[in-house]
């Protein structure tokens, strides 16, 4: 659905440039209670709860865009996996934020371009 787009590619493409933002940042574990991954993971899925809720969207597209989502969700444990376990800044926070809302507007355009 848009894991095999240009936009979905240049978002990665978008992410690794800011990799640095990630590195040499391990936070003390006071910083914050929760982990990188838990950011990820939360985000990624209230956009996706939100995409749903705000689309007409039958079954198998449903079971698509889980598809989809589980994919994206690799694809940056991958990008990120040194770092997923360290509590994140609050400059890391809000990338995650933009990045996944970025992620959430390409199936936006897909379900607007598709229907």
């Amino acid at each position: 659905m848009i894991t095999e787009t240009d936009g979905y590619v240049e978002l990665i493409h978008y992410l690794t440039e800011q990799l640095p933002l990630f590195e040499k940042r391990k936070l003390p574990a006071g910083s914050a209670n929760y982990t990188l991954r838990d950011v990820l993971e939360e985000k990624l899925s209230q956009h996706m709860m939100a995409l749903f809720e705000q689309n007409d969207i039958d079954q198998d597209t449903r079971l698509d865009i889980v598809r989809e989502a589980d994919a994206i969700m690799y694809d940056l444990e991958e990008i990120l996996s040194s770092v997923l376990d360290n509590h994140p800044s609050e400059q890391q926070e809000t990338f995650i934020i933009e990045f996944v809302g970025l992620v959430k507007n390409l199936f936006d355009q897909r379900l607007n371009t598709k229907g």
